[in-house]
């Protein structure tokens, strides 16, 4: 194939590329962010690029779109296949966003409190062992050798096994460090596993790491499995972002080729990696240092990393390949720590959309273990619900679709830089303010404005409780776009966007079906149990969306149920947090796997009721009024 070279001018960037392949592929490749939300299909219309020069071939014609554009001609990057040499500009509104990684500070409080778990038991332990060297009357085998070591250091880590990797390289480990070693231990499940054997300085590091696979955003936490302080944090978009905004349509993507699944698993490896990489640099680390990961994500998300087909998920009855999934080595997944490091997916899955990251939330809040009558809600492009207490759960999720993570909202993105954190309109004044991330002029509004938007306006009549936009308010930033009301939230010198940034009525019909879903689900998941939201006595609100949140303001539009606002708790990354916990402790493994046990599912994507709920729901608040005392409609 002939070798090519797409220039993305805005990044100062030249990629390879081979004919055929399409601007977005090139893009995603090269670490360029363009938004597809729709996995490259050409439906969702959102990675629109100029070509300022050269040509490019349609890759279906029914979906082609081309248009003169300033500077250029206006393209699908998804739809669009290069057979030369060109140059592309990606507007702003096209820009997928930040890829950058930041560092976060590290999770404290209740939900990473070791002590209600006992001493400190992490996934791997590292020993500081010195082995009687051989004699004639004492021959056994150097495995022989380690294991009786280890016994005497701690006889429950019987029984025990080595990797063949690390068999490999034991002799000369031995001799050359005169019998005085390190050895790391895996401790996952009845069986221990020699990980490692190395140096006995590498005795004085042990560092673990804790992973919450999102579908939006990955986040890692450096721990030192001696102590269980967390060394540092950090936190970046899913590259797999690139090939679908949701788990679904990243599925399908990876049906579309005999590669895909590899390259939708090399995504996450590289964004892990990314993220280690900057851990290493600013906390002086190295990779081998590092003798331990515990993972927590979503179904999709854990079979992606594993690079198993996740195809089952979306087909009836949306069965997962596995719920448990098996601890592999660090080698096998090619991920920048210690080769043979253990790596676990420590939560196991509840069902294909209940993952093992609300498994680790449950442990994380310690939900499982209270007495009172707890509701766990996780608002991301599913909504998974879990209530009950430590005598029962059940659980659920609900399709809210990506709506408040910025998928089929024009003026949405992730929170990235620009983006609009908190929203109030002014009537009187005809006036807007806000807040932003890092203080920047808007490109965009993300979940916690959006929500403040709606709230704002529909307090002061610009929308109606079915959210229609009212055509009469006195305003000039009601507008009209073929048919279509709108209301201009930005003027276009007051954005980075340079044009104006706009809330449409789809929009807002898209923000209220999704809200709509989560509260539907977690009526409809009470009235099951005969229960009302009056009887839950502690509410906690996990996940980056709520983390930023304003309580009062998602009461308001009817996205969370109307209680006393002493029993709720933002708790942030709970799936992060349960991570973690079961890095550090054998008690949390085993009560992770317990808590799976005990959660029943309760599948509402056919449930009469729930449907019922959700159109009832698909107001602001809702229908019924009593329902939300609180609220001054």
């Amino acid at each position: 194939m002939d070798s090519l070279t797409v220039t993305f001018e805005d990044y100062g960037i030249e990629a390879p590329a081979e004919a055929g392949e399409s601007i977005l592929e090139i893009a995603e490749r090269a670490g360029v962010g363009i938004a597809s939300y729709c996995g490259g299909q050409g439906t969702c219309q959102q990675c629109q690029v100029v070509v300022t020069s050269g040509e490019v071939q349609p890759k279906d014609e029914a979906r082609w779109q081309q248009e003169i554009a300033e500077g250029g001609t206006k393209v699908l990057a998804c739809q669009s296949l290069v057979s030369e040499d060109i140059a592309v500009k990606i507007p702003i509104r096209s820009r997928a966003g930040d890829f950058t990684v930041r560092g976060i500070e590290p999770l404290t409080g209740k939900l990473v409190d070791l002590g209600r778990f006992g001493p400190l038991t992490p996934l791997t332990r590292q020993f500081a062992l010195s082995l009687a060297h051989p004699t004639r009357d004492d021959t056994i085998s150097d495995l022989q050798r380690l294991r009786r070591a280890l016994l005497d250091e701690d006889a429950e880590l019987e029984p025990i096994t080595i990797d063949l990797a690390v068999l490999r390289e034991l002799p000369q480990a031995l001799r050359e460090n005169d019998f005085e070693v390190a050895v790391a231990v895996s401790d996952n499940g009845p069986t221990r596993k020699i990980a490692a054997v190395r140096p006995p300085a590498a005795a004085d590091s042990s560092l673990g790491i804790a992973i919450d696979v999102g579908t939006s955003t990955v986040a890692v936490e450096l721990v030192d499995l001696d102590s269980g302080q967390i060394v540092g944090g950090a936190i970046r978009r899913n590259g797999q972002i690139a090939y679908g905004e949701d788990v679904i349509s990243r599925i399908v993507w990876t049906q579309q080729g005999p590669d895909r699944l590899q390259r939708m698993h090399q995504a996450i490896i590289d964004t892990l990696n990314e993220l280690l990489s900057y851990l290493y640099e600013e906390h002086n680390v190295e990779s081998k240092q590092v003798i331990a990961a515990s993972v927590a994500g979503n179904a999709t998300m854990i079979n992606f990393l594993l690079r198993i087909d996740a195809s089952p998920i979306r087909r009836t009855p949306h069965t997962p390949p596995a719920t448990e999934m098996p601890v592999v080595t660090a080698e096998q997944l090619r991920l920048d720590i210690h080769p043979q490091a253990a790596v676990c997916v420590c939560h196991p899955a509840v069902s294909g959309f209940v993952g093992g990251d609300i498994t680790a939330g449950v442990v994380a809040t310690g939900m499982h273990k209270a007495d009172e009558l707890s509701l766990l809600i996780d608002v991301g492009t599913n909504g998974e619900i879990v209530v009950g207490n430590k005598d029962w759960l059940m659980c659920a999720s609900c399709s809210a679709g990506p709506a408040f993570e910025g998928v089929g909202v024009e003026a949405a993105m992730p929170a990235t830089a620009g983006a609009v954190t908190r929203f109030r309109y002014d009537g009187d004044e005809d006036a807007v303010e806000y807040e932003s991330v890092a203080g920047q002029s808007p490109r965009g509004i993300c979940g916690s404005g959006l929500v403040e938007m709606i709230a704002s306006l529909a307090e002061i009549e610009v929308i109606d409780r079915t959210g229609n936009i009212n055509s009469d308010f006195p305003s000039e930033r009601i507008c009209e776009r073929n048919d279509e009301l709108g209301f201009t939230l930005f003027w276009p010198d007051e954005t980075a966007r340079d044009e104006p940034i706009i809330i449409y009525q789809h929009d807002i019909e898209n923000l209220l079906r999704s809200k709509a879903a989560v509260l539907a689900g977690i009526t409809v998941l009470l009235n099951k149990l005969d229960l009302a939201t009056t009887d839950v006595e502690q509410m906690y609100l996990a996940g980056a969306f709520g983390a930023g949140l304003d309580v009062d303001k998602a009461v308001a539009i009817g996205l969370l149920p109307d209680i006393p606002r002493e029993r709720l708790e933002v708790v942030g990354n709970s799936a992060l947090a349960g991570a973690y916990l079961t890095l550090m402790s054998r008690q949390a493994r085993q009560q992770a796997q317990e808590t799976v046990s005990a959660m029943t599912y309760l599948d509402l994507s056919s449930d009469t009721d729930f449907m019922d709920e959700f159109i009832a729901s698909n107001f602001i608040p809702h229908t019924d009024l009593s329902r939300f005392p609180s609220v001054d409609m």
